[in-house]
């Protein structure tokens, strides 16, 4: 069936309940319309134009943004048949909004290539000099190191990620993805950054990663020798289940790898859910729930990480976060440690965000929800851009520094 044909005749009924409780806009309906990137009107409008001045587009390295597919190409991609091939409505509607939202079309044969032709192309119409970061993703593992295929989601491979960066150096750059319980997990690690990798990426609650394990411990050491920052997603997950380990997603988690020395990104800035506080309780079971943002905001205020702990925005305009965005943008102690990233393909994914929704609260004015709207239907890396940029509260705004990322991952770029 034709993907946005299927969108359109059941996804009404069924994109709460996929999409896992977000809370979703219908303003611009349910699909991206996948417009081919080139030369569109948008892109030369007044509100775009403005969010590149006084930044450095060299410097500017989109640090959260996923590589995806299908792996029937034989990539190095890994889709789980149930995610692939689901038997529920809520299911395929799922899928087919990943899909729709990374336009990959309707050949399931080229879906890798064409996912990464339209990135590529995205990539492109942003400012000479700017990049975008491709996140590998490994596979679920148990703590004595048994690769459960049965447990992921999706993987895509670091040698993937590598060579898809490789092959476009002056818009790519690429963050590998290894699990700490592998058997060979230094080993791979030291390959990776070898290969060009600027970090690691893990997901604890779909990877089954705990951070405080013995494995993870020894990890860090690793991390720390060979000079790579490790990206964390902290808070509630809500996109990938795998391992479904949602107890592992606390803030205060990260006081290992940072006890150990690693430079850490808190992905989202830990904006959605709830953790026990186990700095007044220690038992899970008797904590008080508090809520992960406000976990993550006590880390940041403690000076022994204050130059180790980081947060990326990547996906913190979406409708279900956005509600911690005047807090970040008010931080100002906070700016010269935030990373923008754009978590793509979610920008694409239409329910996800609300724009009128930022002009009702005073956020952007009145007059850019029309150019956003368009902007975000022709390309969804220069909408997170723009629409971040244009976001202010109380007068204040995120600063050109936060966009300006390539200092935290090159050590050959001298910090502000």
């Amino acid at each position: 069936m034709n993907r946005r044909r299927f969108l359109g005749a059941s996804a009404a009924a069924a994109v709460a309940s996929a999409l896992s409780g977000c809370e979703l806009s219908l303003e611009q309906g349910l699909y991206n319309e996948c417009r081919p990137p080139g030369g569109h009107r948008v892109l030369r409008e007044r509100l775009v134009r403005a969010a590149f001045e006084g930044i450095d587009a060299t410097r500017v390295w989109d640090c959260h943004a996923h590589l995806f597919g299908n792996g029937r190409a034989g990539t190095g991609v890994y889709l789980n048949p149930g995610f692939d091939r689901p038997t529920t409505i809520a299911g395929r509607v799922r899928r087919a909004m990943f899909f729709n939202a990374a336009c990959g079309g309707e050949d399931e044969e080229r879906l890798d290539r064409a996912v990464v032709d339209r990135l590529a192309h995205l990539a492109e119409e942003l400012p000479a000099g700017a990049k975008v970061m491709l996140l590998a993703f490994d596979f679920t593992h148990d703590p004595d190191g048994t690769r459960r295929d049965d447990l992921t989601s999706f993987a895509i491979a670091d040698a993937y990620a590598a060579r898809v960066a490789r092959d476009h150096p002056e818009r790519f750059e690429w963050i590998a993805s290894v699990h700490p319980y592998r058997r060979d997990a230094i080993a791979a690690v030291e390959a990776a950054h070898a290969a060009g990798a600027r970090a690691v990426k893990w997901l604890p609650q779909t990877m089954g990663i705990d951070l405080a394990h013995e494995r993870s411990l020894a990890f860090y050491g690793a991390l720390r020798r060979l000079g790579l920052p490790l990206l964390v997603h902290v808070g509630e997950e809500r996109a990938v289940e795998g391992a479904g380990r949602h107890d592992l997603g606390s803030p205060l988690a990260l006081r290992h790898p940072l006890g150990a020395g690693v430079r850490v990104i808190a992905a989202h800035c830990a904006t959605l859910g709830e953790s026990p506080d186990l700095d007044a309780e220690p038992d899970p079971a008797k904590s008080p729930r508090v809520r992960n943002f406000d976990l993550f905001a006590r880390l940041m205020g403690e000076a022994r990480y204050r130059h180790l702990l980081h947060g990326d925005l990547s996906a913190v305009t979406q409708s279900n976060r956005a509600g911690s965005l005047p807090a970040i943008i008010g931080a100002a102690s906070w700016h010269d440690r935030l990373l923008n990233g754009s978590d793509y393909p979610l920008p694409g994914i239409m329910p996800l965000y609300s724009i009128r929704g930022f002009a009702r609260v005073g956020m952007i004015e009145e007059a850019a929800v029309p150019v956003l709207q368009e902007l975000r239907q022709v390309n969804p890396l220069v909408f997170d851009f723009v629409l971040k940029r244009s976001i202010s509260w109380h007068g204040a705004r995120l600063p050109a520094a936060v966009f300006e990322t390539r200092r935290f991952f090159d050590p050959a770029i001298a910090k502000p």
